[in-house]
């Protein structure tokens, strides 16, 4: 991209337009926008997937979202990553943004919740495994205590056994 900016700068400032005053202005202009593309690190995104369980039980309709950690020398870690489980607990993580498959290469705070489809289906739960609300769901899930890394490599292992306890 920068390549292609920079040509452009070149074709543009031999073209008998850009002569005169506006040969600053357009340069200047130009130039903010090679700076600014320049600026903007890759991101290392790897694939990711898993499964969670509960009591042992795979928990069906489970939000997983995931947030990088800062690493030393950074500001900024990228963007997070989410994930819904299907009927057997298993997920996939995407990334919020840009929206593709997969999680920032790094060690990234957790949370997981159940939605509401989830709380709803009675039977799959029972005793303190299930109480119809989140007063039986630990805090320590939705806290962002939970972490997860993710090597260059991607991993297809990110596995969580919730319990109640």
């Amino acid at each position: 991209m920068s390549r292609f900016l920079y040509f452009f700068y070149l074709l543009a400032m031999n073209h008998s337009l850009f002569q005169g005053p506006y040969r600053v202005l357009v340069g200047a202009a130009l130039f903010g926008i090679l700076i600014c593309c320049g600026c903007q690190p890759s991101l290392e995104i790897a694939p990711v997937s898993g499964t969670i369980t509960y009591e042992g039980r795979p928990l069906p309709g489970a939000t997983i979202t995931t947030q990088p950690m800062t690493k030393e020398g950074s500001q900024d870690p990228g963007p997070g990553s989410f994930g819904k489980t299907d009927a057997d607990g298993h997920y996939t993580l995407e990334l919020v943004s840009p929206a593709r498959q997969g999680a920032i290469v790094g060690t990234h705070r957790v949370t997981i919740s159940r939605s509401s489809a989830t709380k709803s289906t009675g039977d799959a739960w029972s005793g303190d495994a299930y109480r119809g609300d989140d007063r039986g769901w630990p805090e320590r899930y939705t806290n962002g205590s939970l972490t997860l890394e993710v090597p260059a490599g991607g991993r297809t292992d990110a596995d969580f056994k919730l319990t109640a306890k």
